[in-house]
């Protein structure tokens, strides 16, 4: 869908007909609601995180955690 969408961008920059690719991303929107809803039917019920709460999780090793990212001594 991203390659779809950044062709359109591509073609409307151009100032071109972006009608069929346009078509084929409606499409792939179409089928990607009935994907979530057919998961939703069968018990897929997880709430998706936002971005706010993805880039509040933490990633980072129990010993980076305790280390300061910026400052302290450095030797070279």
């Amino acid at each position: 869908m991203l390659d779809v969408e950044s062709s359109i961008r591509a073609l409307v920059n151009k100032d071109e007909d972006c009608a069929e690719a346009s078509l084929r991303l409606m499409a792939m929107r179409a089928e990607m609601l009935q994907l979530l809803q057919q998961r939703k039917t069968i018990g897929g019920d997880d709430r998706c995180p936002t971005v706010e709460e993805r880039l509040k999780e933490n990633y980072r090793t129990p010993e980076k955690r305790t280390k300061p990212v910026r400052g302290g001594n450095v030797s070279r």
